[in-house]
């Protein structure tokens, strides 16, 4: 099987409510779908989501790099997946969620030659479904709480809650939904780097009466030292986000002793390949593993949800990304109380309504 064509389409699309976290707000999500052809009339499909501040790309040096080595692509094996996406990191520098579009886009077209669902693909079978968070961001605490009892009115019963702004509002902030929700429902925090070590102390110690599972990145990305020395004056354990996004950052997480756990997101590692590495390293250091999301449609989505399903490592997800857009041109994935459902087709499992997606493309090549 050989690749015979690339195409991409940088998308725009509103979302439901302005979503803000520490690290800024945003009213649009804004990605790049990519679509492999194959001289076997097999399809693939894959997604990037670029992030100035996590990722260092935009739309448009993602839709630039795929256009500068889409001829590179084209005549590459599919099948042989190793080997192709080996050649993919050597062409391209950086640019993770570049390469989580192509990566995923393989995968895709791998599970559909072979006839089976991508996470009976990668090695297990018997599950069609994984817990996910969904996530309420940073508003005012009336807000917030109308917010959390509307969630747990939907079935929902592991709830996020983005904080690292201001750190007495983010403490009086989680108190009032813990209080509104009652005991049974499961809450985690993220911060998004929004603290300074001592700020991070004050504010998990102070809500660790509430039953927190966990908390993401409490402070900068950089500072190792500083997260490890967070988790050791808090008994609410610490997951690392966005000080991982490679093997290599794994294991600086382990001789620094900063985290308990660790969350994988596709578009920080660049695709399934590097996941399921980070992971590995995750498993033999006995550190926990969640996946987790951008603002993303179905497509990338349904990546990061077989990937939970297929390995045992992982016992979080934070796959919410898709609730957030006003539409989603993507099928196959759905959100049944708690839990997101894969469908049973092959690789994916998704569906791409083409009339649909039309109406969101700014560019494509």
């Amino acid at each position: 099987m050989r690749i015979v064509d690339v195409k991409a389409f940088a998308v725009r699309i509103p979302l439901v409510e302005e979503f803000r976290i520490a690290l800024g707000a945003s009213k649009f999500h804004e990605g790049v779908i990519l679509k492999l052809l194959t001289d076997e009339d097999i399809t693939g499909y894959g997604e990037a989501v670029p992030s100035s501040r996590i990722t260092g790309e935009t739309i448009e040096t993602v839709m630039g790099l795929l256009s500068r080595i889409r001829k590179r692509i084209i005549g590459l094996d599919p099948l042989a997946y190793n080997e192709t996406l080996e050649q993919i990191d050597k062409m391209v520098l950086g640019n993770p969620s570049a390469k989580a579009a192509i990566d995923i886009a393989i995968h895709d077209v791998v599970g559909k030659a072979y006839g089976v669902p991508l996470c009976r693909f990668l090695g297990h079978g018997s599950l069609n479904s994984f817990e996910t968070s969904v996530t309420i961001g940073i508003m005012d605490k009336d807000s917030s709480v109308r917010k959390a009892l509307s969630l747990v009115e939907k079935g929902i019963s592991i709830i996020k809650v983005k904080i690292g702004l201001n750190p007495l509002e983010d403490i009086y902030r989680v108190k009032a939904i813990r209080k509104a929700v009652g005991d049974d429902i499961r809450i985690r925090l993220d911060a998004n780097q929004g603290y300074t070590v001592k700020q991070a102390v004050r504010v998990l110690r102070s809500l660790e009466p509430l039953d927190i599972e966990f908390c993401e990145q409490p402070v900068h990305w950089r500072d190792l030292d500083g997260m490890r020395e967070v988790r050791k004056m808090t008994e609410i354990p610490i997951m690392a986000d966005e000080s991982v996004h490679s093997p290599t950052d794994v294991i600086e997480i382990i001789k620094h002793d900063a985290a308990d756990m660790v969350n994988i997101k596709l578009m920080k590692s660049g695709g399934i390949r590097n996941a399921i590495k980070i992971a590995n390293i995750c498993e033999s250091a006995g550190l926990l593993c969640q996946i987790g999301c951008m603002s993303e449609t179905r497509i990338a989505i349904s990546a990061g949800l077989h990937l939970a399903i297929a390995l045992d490592i992982i016992k979080f997800s934070d796959l919410d990304g898709y609730i957030l857009l006003s539409e989603d041109f993507a099928s196959g994935v759905s959100l049944r109380g708690t839990c997101n459902f894969i469908s049973d087709k092959p690789g994916l499992g998704i569906t791409v309504n083409t009339k649909i997606l039309e109406k969101y493309v700014v560019a494509r090549i």
